[in-house]
Parts: C-alpha cells; structure tokens; sequence
C-alpha cells in the first residue's frame, strides 16, 4: 500500500477520479466530521463484504484521525490481504486535511 499527502487526495477529488474514500475511525466520529464522500467503515467492520460491492481492481482510500492514528493503517492492510490492489492511506488524517483549510462534512 502506498501513503498519500493531503495534496494528493485533494487533487484526486478535484479532478474526479473514481476511488472509494473509506474512514476507518468509529461512526461517532464520522457523524460528527468526515472528509466530503468518505464512506464510514471503522478499521474494525471492514470485511471481506467489500469483495461483493466493489471490484479488486477499483482505487481505495484509508484515513482516520491524524498521523499517530492506525486505524487507517489497519483498514488499508485489510484491504490489501482481501486482494484489493489499489489501496493508498491517506496518513495524515481529519486533522491533516483540516490544518490545509479544506472543507469537511457533518
């Protein structure tokens, strides 16, 4: 799996790549502020179901809440052993995201 930069999952969004963003913190968290489109599955829900909805071959996008935190490490391994070959972190986080002044949702 390949770590990404808030740079990097900005321009993905931008220029509408196709990917699923996953935040792999707990729902509470997410209900109360979540990066814009980012799916809620906790590291710790995320099961081989995903092989049913998406394609091996599609693009995924770990984050949690900042760079000290593993669930997005831990969703992202997951993701990988399920056979998913496009699978990036996005390391940095909520908190990342928020320090460059980019929007969220609630």
């Amino acid at each position: 799996m390949k770590q990404i930069t808030r740079e990097y999952l900005k321009n993905m969004m931008d220029t509408d790549v196709d990917f699923v963003l996953i935040d792999a913190r707990g729902h509470e968290a997410y209900a109360k502020e979540h990066l814009p489109g980012a799916l809620s599955i906790p590291s710790d829900h995320l099961g081989q179901h995903l092989l049913r909805v998406h394609k091996k071959h599609r693009t995924f996008v770990t984050y949690c809440s900042n760079f000290e935190c593993e669930a997005s490490t831990i969703a992202a391994q997951k993701l990988d052993k399920y056979g998913f070959k496009n699978v990036l972190e996005f390391k940095g986080g909520l908190e990342d995201w928020k320090k460059a002044g980019y929007p969220t949702e609630k």
